[in-house]
């Protein structure tokens, strides 16, 4: 016989009742689910947090100040102040009170404030937060430490050495207290207290970095450049990625006529940062130099097609090109340099007067005294080092005055006389 299958006790009912039922259940069910979505929309703020909880999962734990610190000392050791910066910053913002930190991240600032004249604002961050930081712990050798370094870089030497005073009467065997009494005496004109202070400062510790620049500045005064260059050396062997001792050595090789090892100091920033331009442009300089006119213009072009926007690039270009008598090109690389200092906020007493002079004397070269008139004028509105530009100014007033009868001698300033300075610039900027 056929099996028979009894579908009675099938759970598979598809009669009225099973149909009823259904609807019953799925009116139940969105009845449900609109009453919950009601109370979330209502109670939705207290019950945000629980659902993004679920969802991403526990929250990331905000780093401490002593971690974020040593992320920055890291990158510090690095050479990458920018990021050092960025840690610094942070951890000075958890633990304010924390005077070693804020310490650091100030003598960090000051030294990428050193990358060029539009990184001197870092210099007017530092002093912002060593103020702070001193009106908070007066007495502690770290916050008057960083307050004097701040107040050195800017040009408050009188103010730097009264705070590097209280530093090292808090910490009389701290060596970076004596180096920035020394650096403070240094501008003062204290020549002898300075290298006393730097040669104690490089006694109690001879691994300071800060310590040994400030021998080697304080011996350069003297004259003593090859001990200078020495103290750069050992400075750069403590801390080899901080650019800003390659620098300020270069240019003392330069006064011994050393252009090489010049050209070699420059080529060890690139050699970690090809991309610096400010190791390029005085590539340019030291080149320009020893005339050599087509390696320097090489080194200058190639330091703008990385930046475009920094001057002193395009000063020294068309200090190039002025020497090799391409006047129109000179024209063209000193009037950008002109339109980025004006851009950038630079004031004229800091503006950089081959800018002005040169511009001037290569339109008197293309017989535009009309235009040369204005650029000279405004040479002894500068801040020069030297009376040099000052005079390149006045003869070419004096000879565009001989070609062009609208220019008189009247129109001729009287130059003002320059600030002595002891040595050429160091050429920090």
């Amino acid at each position: 016989m056929p099996m028979r299958i009894d579908r009675r006790n099938s759970a598979l009912r598809f009669g009225r009742s099973s149909r009823n039922n259904g609807r019953l259940a799925f009116f139940v069910v969105w009845l449900s689910g609109m009453f919950i979505s009601l109370l979330l929309i209502w109670q939705f703020d207290s019950v945000q947090p629980t659902v993004l909880a679920v969802v991403a999962g526990p929250p990331t734990a905000t780093p401490d100040g002593v971690t974020l610190a040593q992320l920055a000392q890291d990158a510090y050791w690095k050479g990458d102040l920018d990021t050092a910066i960025y840690y610094y910053e942070q951890a000075s913002r958890v633990e304010p009170t924390n005077t070693v930190i804020q310490f650091e991240y100030v003598r960090v600032l000051i030294y990428a404030s050193y990358e060029g004249r539009g990184s001197r604002y870092l210099a007017e961050d530092a002093l912002k937060i060593a103020q702070r930081t001193v009106q908070l712990l007066p007495n502690d050798p770290h916050a008057q430490a960083a307050y004097a370094l701040a107040l050195i870089a800017n040009g408050r030497s009188d103010e730097g050495a009264a705070a590097a005073l209280n530093a090292s009467e808090y910490a009389p065997r701290w060596a970076e207290a004596r180096a920035y009494l020394a650096l403070a005496y240094y501008d003062q004109g204290r020549y002898a207290s300075a290298q006393e202070q730097a040669a104690l400062a490089v006694e109690l510790d001879p691994n300071s970095v800060d310590a040994r620049r400030a021998l080697a500045l304080t011996l350069a005064f003297t004259g003593n450049y090859e001990e200078s260059i020495r103290q750069y050396q050992a400075a750069i062997s403590i801390h080899p990625r901080l650019y800003a001792l390659y620098f300020e050595l270069a240019p003392y090789y330069i006064i011994l006529d050393n252009y090489e090892a010049a050209i070699q100091a420059y080529d060890r920033v690139l050699a970690s940062d090809p991309r610096n331009v400010k190791a390029w442009t005085r590539k340019c300089e030291t080149f320009f130099r020893q005339r050599e006119d087509a390696l320097a213009q090489e080194s200058c072009e190639q330091a703008i097609e990385l930046d475009n926007t920094f001057p002193e690039a395009h000063r020294q270009l068309g200090m190039v090109r002025y020497t090799r008598r391409n006047y129109e090109g000179a024209i063209e690389s000193f009037q950008t340099c002109i339109d980025l200092m004006e851009a950038q906020g630079w004031e004229m007493e800091d503006r950089l007067p081959e800018c002005y002079f040169l511009h001037g004397l290569a339109y008197y070269r293309l017989d535009r005294c009309d235009l040369a008139l204005p650029l000279l004028q405004a040479t002894f509105e500068l801040n020069t080092p030297t009376d040099r530009p000052q005079e390149l100014a006045l003869e070419g007033l004096q000879l565009c005055a001989q070609v062009d009868e609208n220019i008189s001698l009247d129109q001729i300033p009287t130059p003002i006389p320059p600030t002595p300075t002891p040595l050429p610039p160091i050429g920090i900027y």
